[in-house]
């Protein structure tokens, strides 16, 4: 079988997604192009959510398969990066149980993937992500991007950039095989925060990150986000991170410890620069040295002003 024409594995893991769960799985199987299969790992749900799976499953066994890993992951980041080990397929995506997929998403990412494996070789770490629709809970959307909204930008992407703050939504990004192979060296060391913000990274230094500036999907909105999308922008989030300063300054320790991951995961692919940046950035106080000589990658006007705490 042609390379292009091999199904792509959706890799789902679910946790209580029982209230979106259906409408995330019908909009998979509505997408447009059908070479595609989708493995759904529940993560020990207490709602109805494996019950929803078990009856999708039954009802579609050549597309939809159950997949019990008999152990308890906690949290998404172990889970994904246990799914992405075990999956053997040439192009993943991963899916969200609250989000809805346009379409032409699978199309279209895949579209992205094969022309960048064309260009750079299909041994290249390849990551593709779109923008999305952030929502509320009830799908009536809160922007027309999800990138603009969070005052990202996408013009090039730098690890380094990414290291101090991720602009990849995992339910965005499809990655091959390339990548998946050299970022699952994340799943073990402390220090990873998540599994799409270490995919990024490894993407964007030692292969390619290739942004579609098309919303291609929903973004749900509601209490239960791991994450979440912020705007950015507004009076209202700018004085709740003033007012919670301990918690913004924990967040720059859990990336500076991601950063040592990251030195300690690619030792052996890192060149001078890369060893100068990752060190001084890792510092329990990187200084106003480091400031200065990186803020140009640094995203956004509050993420600016942000980064002075590191100092």
């Amino acid at each position: 079988m042609d390379r292009s024409d091999k199904p792509v594995e959706i890799l789902m893991a679910v946790y209580n997604g029982e209230a979106y769960l259906r409408a995330q799985l019908d909009s998979i199987l509505g997408q447009s192009d059908d070479r595609w299969h989708l493995t759904v790992s529940d993560d020990g749900s207490t709602d109805g959510s494996a019950a929803i799976l078990d009856a999708y499953a039954r009802r579609y066994p050549e597309k939809i398969a159950r997949y019990a890993s008999g152990r308890r992951f906690g949290n998404a980041r172990d889970h994904f990066f246990h799914l992405m080990a075990r999956c053997e397929a040439e192009h993943m995506l991963f899916c969200d149980q609250d989000d809805v997929w346009r379409p032409d998403k699978l199309t279209k990412t895949r579209k992205a993937l094969l022309e960048a494996e064309a260009r750079y070789g299909p041994d290249a770490p390849i990551l593709v992500f779109s923008d999305q629709t952030p929502t509320d809970a009830d799908l009536n959307p809160l922007a027309d991007s999800l990138m603009r909204y969070q005052g990202q930008y996408f013009e090039s992407f730098d690890y380094r950039s990414i290291l101090m703050q991720n602009v990849v939504t995992g339910g965005a990004m499809g990655v091959n095989r390339a990548l998946a192979r050299l970022g699952e060296r994340g799943a073990t060391p402390d220090g990873v925060i998540m599994h799409d913000w270490w995919l990024a990274a490894v993407a964007a230094r030692f292969g390619k990150i290739v942004y579609i500036d098309e919303p291609l999907g929903a973004y749900r909105q509601h209490g239960g986000n791991a994450v979440g999308a912020k705007g950015v922008d507004s009076a209202a989030y700018i004085l709740d991170r003033l007012s919670r300063l301990g918690e913004v300054r924990a967040a720059i320790l859990r990336k500076k410890a991601q950063a040592r991951a990251f030195e300690a995961c690619y030792r052996e692919r890192l060149n001078p620069e890369d060893f100068a940046f990752l060190r001084r950035f890792a510092r329990p106080r990187s200084g106003l040295g480091f400031y200065l000589k990186y803020r140009g990658l640094i995203h956004g006007r509050q993420r600016r002003a942000g980064m002075l705490l590191m100092n």
